[in-house]
């Protein structure tokens, strides 16, 4: 009884208003993607309700369907696999990176996506291919370190490896 109640108090918390959702459906992609206030899709995500944050993301997509960029629709798509990679469901996160490339995406946005992908998927060849494209077109970039992250450790999660210092890779 005592965790049921428990259960259901945390998944209130990771519930917020309805009249905030709505609200959140009106608001541009850039507001949405950047907010963080703590009913956005980000604190929901650091606050563990992956759930919560996973849906809020899909609803806007299907709200916003008709005016969102291809770039932000297959953004919004790597940040549900970001979402739910971040909680340890790799087998869940795939498709949705998957759904992240697009042949007409720029060099650099399909060399992360496949570099993620290889990273989940414990690929390192795959992963320093895609790190070697993506050294290529974005030399320096905040990406790059993360990608070397995802080398250099190579059997931590998603958030670890992320994150994880890294000298450089060739």
């Amino acid at each position: 009884m005592l965790a049921a109640l428990i259960l259901a108090a945390a998944a209130a918390a990771c519930s917020p208003p309805e009249s905030k959702l709505a609200a959140q459906m009106r608001l541009t992609y850039e507001a949405f993607d950047g907010r963080e206030a703590a009913d956005g899709w980000r604190s929901l995500n650091g606050e563990g309700c992956t759930d919560a944050a996973v849906a809020l993301l899909s609803r806007y997509g299907a709200a916003n369907a008709g005016r969102l960029s291809g770039e932000q629709r297959r953004e919004l798509a790597f940040h549900i696999g970001q979402t739910l990679a971040f909680a340890g469901r790799k087998a869940q996160a795939i498709p949705a990176f998957e759904q992240a490339d697009a042949p007409e995406a720029t060099a650099e946005w399909r060399a992360y996506v496949a570099a993620t992908l290889a990273f989940l998927r414990a690929d390192p060849v795959a992963l320093k291919a895609a790190r070697a494209r993506y050294a290529a077109v974005a030399p320096g970039s905040m990406r790059l370190k993360m990608i070397d992250g995802f080398i250099a450790c190579p059997q931590a999660d998603y958030m670890t490896a992320a994150f994880c210092p890294a000298a450089p890779s060739s």
